[in-house]
């Protein structure tokens, strides 16, 4: 991922490496470096510098900090080992969130809550599940989304393989991914030159889904994030 958004901008900006290494201060060698993924974590004063010189997107800048900046919060916070209970009163919020859809999962994407409204969408949604795989892997996925490779397979798989490279010492996390990418559907959208930069759902962005009694629903995600708990992803799921 860290290529891909990299190269992309230089690219948009008409830079050689070694143009993009000199604007960011930095040698042609060390830029080579970042762009392949190889250089490890950095200030944000010198991703800030990137940041301006390749003039990144917020999208790209958060790509770019995620993967190689410094970390603000250690790594057992963001990423805790053990199996963390769900506050009750989060789980209450969680449950009662009606008559919209809602779901709690980690940043593996395995859901820890859920309320009944979601299952109307999503029959298969249960604790214990995962999202990622389902829309991923599951033959009914693809029936189920509408432009599912453009509007939810591509933007997942992008947000995968970042949570892959971030997390790459979590066996759960790495074996979400062996998982996706068993199928050739998933190998061929890993490799894809169309993923998009965008590392989270957009909440202005509107997708479209055939629900279990054959409507259609135009929905939007908008996802929250517990500041206590950060390892959490909160997801409603609005009418559009």
């Amino acid at each position: 991922m860290i290529t891909r958004v990299l190269r992309a901008a230089r690219e948009r900006n008409n830079l050689s490496t070694d143009q993009a290494a000199e604007l960011c201060s930095v040698s042609g060698r060390w830029y080579r470096a970042l762009e392949n993924g190889n250089s490890g974590r950095h200030s944000n004063t010198l991703l800030t510098k990137i940041r301006s010189a390749l003039d990144l997107s917020e999208e790209e800048w958060l790509v770019l900090y995620r993967l190689v900046g410094a970390q603000d919060l250690p790594e057992e916070i963001m990423a805790p080992t053990g199996n963390t209970p769900i506050p009750p009163r989060i789980r209450t919020f969680v449950e009662g969130l009606e008559p919209w859809g809602a779901y709690l999962c980690d940043y593996r994407w395995d859901v820890l809550a859920h309320n009944q409204a979601i299952t109307r969408l999503f029959p298969w949604i249960r604790e214990g599940a995962n999202v990622m795989e389902w829309a991923l892997t599951d033959p009914e996925a693809p029936e189920s989304l509408i432009r599912w490779e453009s509007d939810w397979a591509l933007p997942m798989m992008a947000q995968l393989r970042l949570h892959d490279a971030q997390w790459k010492d979590d066996s759960r996390m790495q074996a979400i991914t062996r998982s996706v990418r068993s199928t050739a559907a998933g190998r061929r959208l890993w490799n894809s030159p169309n993923l998009p930069s965008l590392s989270y759902p957009a909440a202005e962005t509107t997708r479209r889904l055939r629900g279990p009694d054959a409507r259609i629903y135009a929905i939007s995600f908008v996802p929250l994030m517990p500041l206590q708990l950060p390892w959490y992803r909160f997801m409603a799921v609005m009418p559009v």
